[in-house]
């Protein structure tokens, strides 16, 4: 796909009012995350809960700093879906829209997991 081709693509990837506001709003919950963070920093424990997948105990903690990363993987997520859509808008318009909308639920649910422990541990 030609440079021209693909920065019209992306251009054309919010013309529809769904992929454009998805579009905010997940960057909105990923900008409101690393926000929580921030004001709640210093509050926070030498060690937060977040590897929930691995047992009960020592292990599920990590410090603070990772907790950065829950947004970081929002914004990657939407940096991504932003990259596909731009290039198949043209041929799956519907497509381009379940995808804004997934990363939008992605980041909401990446919000709230934050919003979580911070509150578990504060």
């Amino acid at each position: 796909m030609k440079a021209n081709t693909l920065l019209s693509s992306l251009k054309h990837t919010h013309t529809h009012w769904i992929t454009s506001t998805s579009d905010r709003f997940a960057l909105l919950f990923a900008f409101l995350s690393i926000l929580t963070i921030a004001l709640r920093w210093r509050v926070l424990p030498p060690a937060v809960p977040l590897w929930y997948s691995h047992p009960w105990g020592e292990e599920q903690l990590a410090h603070p700093a990772w907790l950065f990363l829950l947004p970081i993987s929002g914004i990657l997520w939407q940096a991504i879906t932003i990259a596909v859509s731009a290039t198949l808008l043209r041929e799956h318009p519907l497509f381009s829209r379940v995808l804004f909308l997934s990363s939008f639920l992605v980041n909401f649910l990446l919000f709230l997991t934050l919003a979580n422990i911070i509150f578990v541990v504060t």
